[in-house]
């Protein structure tokens, strides 16, 4: 009696399949996980922080995300100084609003500020990240150096540098210590921040030369990241030109810069609060990342490394 009920139940189930009342589906890509295409090299073990990578944001006009981040250049000159408890106090506030900063600071303040180790302790708690920031290139390993002794971890980024040092840009040792570049922020064509010295496009790639530093060499090895005009309108128009489908790139950069002895974005008299006010509009945007400079490279590379070299309007 077995035998006739099992048939039966295999003709019903057969007839079911045949009129799509069952279906079955291969796994889903998402099942097994792809090999990553993140650079290895690309995240120094000094790394305080890490940024998870959406490159495809739900409901996006397009594949695009948009990284924003910040950033302060700490000069020699202590007229230019920051005063500590007020920088540290700025830090708190920014970093509460989700947002991810880098300081680069050149050896004079590095060697000459009493709080320097306080201050690099205590904004890497918050997730801020040191960049090497030096007027001499040969400095780099030095300033890395010293920000280690001080309690810090230094990262990959060069912060600031005239193009023209590009071709000699290399791993460098003090005192037993080596530091390798690897990403690439800011780049002027003159020292002094001239008027049309300084490249401010946006978005990222990889500088094929000195002489050639827009044109993007996907064999090369070091990412320019870039700043755009740091100007908050200028930030909310590129969000505006994703939203509009302008640009398709997978992944665009932009940074705030802030002047150490006022705090207020360079070039203005933007403050906290007109900062506040512009994360609290940018975050209305799904493809919005907040990321410090060398999480930007990080997702660049694994959204593709496509280059996206944005000029200012």
């Amino acid at each position: 009696m077995k035998r006739p009920l099992i048939f039966l139940l295999i003709l019903i189930l057969t007839s079911l399949a045949c009129n799509g009342l069952i279906t079955t589906a291969p796994l889903s890509g998402s099942e097994t996980a792809p090999p990553s295409t993140v650079d290895p090299n690309i995240t120094p073990e000094s790394v305080v922080s890490t940024v998870v990578v959406q490159t495809s944001p739900p409901n996006s006009p397009a594949s695009t995300v948009l990284y924003i981040s910040g950033t302060t250049h700490i000069e020699s000159k202590p007229q230019a100084w920051p005063n500590v408890d007020a920088f540290l106090a700025f830090l708190q506030q920014v970093t509460a609003l989700g947002m991810k900063w880098s300081v680069g600071a050149d050896i004079g303040w590095l060697e000459g500020e009493a709080r320097a180790a306080e201050l690099i302790q205590a904004s890497e708690a918050l997730g801020v990240q040191w960049d090497v920031h030096t007027h001499s290139p040969q400095d780099r390993a030095k300033a890395a150096y010293l920000i280690t002794q001080m309690g810090g971890h230094p990262n990959s980024v060069v912060s600031g540098m005239l193009i023209s040092e590009f071709d000699g840009m290399g791993p460098q040792t003090y005192q037993g210590f080596t530091w390798t570049p690897q990403v690439l922020w800011g780049g002027t064509n003159c020292p002094g921040h001239r008027p049309g010295c300084d490249d401010l496009a946006a978005g990222l790639w990889i500088p094929l030369s000195a002489e050639q530093y827009t044109v993007h060499n996907p064999s090369g090895q070091y990412i320019r990241v870039g700043g755009g005009t740091h100007q908050l309108d200028d930030g909310r128009m590129l969000a505006q030109g994703i939203a509009n489908g302008q640009y398709t790139y997978p992944v665009i950069s932009f940074t705030l810069m802030i002047a150490p002895s006022t705090l207020q974005i360079v070039q203005s008299s933007d403050g906290i609060s007109e900062i506040t006010a512009f994360v609290n509009e940018l975050n209305g945007y799904n493809f919005v990342r907040w990321a410090n400079i060398e999480e930007t490279a990080q997702a660049w590379v694994a959204a593709g490394s496509v280059p996206s070299r944005i000029e200012p309007k």
